[in-house]
């Protein structure tokens, strides 16, 4: 798709838009496709920025197909290593108060519209996190809460016309932070590192939690991403859904938030 000379917002408008995302070296030769999709958004975004960690490209050298997309309004900054937390760190820390965070994920292809979807809602809920995808709380046949976040429901009606404490957001399908959503705590690098380093989801989930920031999607059914072609070579989700890894760290969240962790069994504050 050919790139319009200016792909960010140039109107006045009561609502600041930052899109951000996060990557490393594998992903480095398709990242400019799901970067193009979002400067292709029928809204457009004020700021794009791309998160690097300064350890993963010790001599800072990107594909050209990358850096080429600075003429088009990318910002590319370059920090310390915190994995997919990258994406919300700085942008949250330095939010403005008509400021919104939108991340998203370096091997997606986003539809035309994600933007416009998440602003129309985030209208109607200026207070809670929007997110495009997001797993709501579910049982097993005892009855007990399925431990593994990664096989709770996609496809459920919670959370879409009522906002919930009881959902897991997908922070790269799609996420929009408002200011002030996240507890104290999501700027805690310390903290990031202890409990949560390797899955930014469900720290989403208690982070909001923790602050009493209720959740809602944009919508139930959502529509199926285009995953970048060759993209999924090294998937952190696989580790943690697959693995098991998400019941580890879900047990240490549930620990550290106990409030944050009975509004979200409970949906209740």
């Amino acid at each position: 798709e050919k790139i319009p000379s200016n792909s960010l917002n140039t109107e006045e408008r009561d609502i600041k838009i930052t899109a951000s995302l996060t990557s490393y070296p594998a992903r480095m030769d398709y990242i400019h496709l799901a970067i193009k999709s979002i400067m292709l958004q029928s809204m457009k975004p004020d700021r794009i920025i791309l998160w690097l960690a300064e350890e993963q490209f010790p001599d800072k050298k990107l594909p050209d197909k990358v850096t080429e997309l600075q003429k088009y309004g990318l910002e590319i900054c370059w920090i310390n290593d915190l994995y997919g937390h990258k994406k919300y760190f700085y942008p949250v820390k330095n939010q403005q108060d008509n400021e919104v965070v939108i991340t998203f994920d370096d091997d997606i292809i986003y539809p035309i519209d994600c933007i416009k979807r998440l602003i129309k809602v985030h209208r109607k809920h200026p207070t809670c996190l929007v997110c495009e995808r997001g797993q709501t709380i579910c049982y097993d046949k005892n009855g007990e809460i399925v431990a593994n976040p990664g096989g709770w429901q996609t496809l459920s009606s919670m959370g879409v016309k009522k906002p919930t404490y009881s959902m897991n957001p997908s922070p790269g399908g799609g996420c929009l932070i408002p200011k002030g959503a996240f507890h104290p705590d999501a700027g805690n690098e310390e903290r990031i590192r202890e409990l949560a380093y390797k899955n930014d989801d469900l720290w989403y989930m208690f982070m909001c939690a923790a602050n009493k920031t209720r959740m809602i999607k944009t919508r139930k059914y959502h529509r199926i991403f285009s995953v970048i072609n060759d993209s999924q070579g090294e998937q952190m989700a696989n580790a943690n859904v697959v693995g098991n890894v998400n019941v580890t760290i879900m047990e240490g969240l549930k620990k550290a938030y106990p409030d944050a962790w009975r509004r979200i069994v409970t949906d209740k504050d």
